[in-house]
């Protein structure tokens, strides 16, 4: 008789902490999701052909990408200042013509108006002949950029020079990860 106890005990136990553990799950489903946005930038022609130096500089701001923040958190039944974390989850380039082979490193900052920039994403080496690269992601929590109603990207890096190539346009895809308590 208690072996069986001891036995329903330890049963008992082991489904508690099973359950403690798909709560947990679900809860955190519940309050974390994704937020994808995507913008394009320019590389000018004159930057390209510039034939004085192999690489040259470049440093390009995107225009003002509206974050949509209050609505989105709304609808994933959270708001602004229950917010506790916001991360770049994923930063892609690509050109929908050529490829990148004209850029050589891109450094990724993110603003918004009164803050103060954050590098949120960089790549030192692009290998040749590909159309779109995942950047290598920064660990910033950028909770007060996203909760802005505007943010944009700052661009720097180098590119290769002198190859008679047209302006470039990229595009870039960022998801960004938000971890939010919901609302009661």
């Amino acid at each position: 008789m208690k072996k069986t106890i001891l036995f329903l005990a330890s049963a008992l136990v082991l489904l508690g902490i099973s359950s403690c553990q798909k709560a947990k799950t679900t809860i955190d489903q519940l309050t974390e999701f994704d937020i994808p946005y995507s913008n394009n930038i320019i590389v000018p022609a004159t930057t390209l052909n510039n034939t004085v130096a192999a690489t040259a500089p470049i440093d390009i701001k995107t225009p003002d990408v509206p974050t949509n923040s209050s609505s989105i958190f709304s609808n994933n039944k959270t708001s602004s200042d229950l917010i506790s974390e916001i991360k770049m989850k994923s930063l892609s380039i690509s050109v929908s013509s050529g490829n990148l082979d004209f850029l050589k490193s891109v450094s990724i900052y993110i603003n918004a108006t009164g803050l103060a920039e954050a590098l949120v994403a960089s790549k030192t080496i692009i290998p040749t002949g590909q159309t779109s690269v995942t950047m290598d992601m920064g660990d910033v929590n950028i909770k007060d950029y996203i909760k802005k109603d505007n943010i944009s990207f700052r661009v720097s890096g180098t590119v290769q020079t002198g190859t008679g190539q047209i302006a470039q346009t990229l595009k870039m895809d960022e998801v960004v990860h938000v971890k939010a308590t919901l609302i009661k």
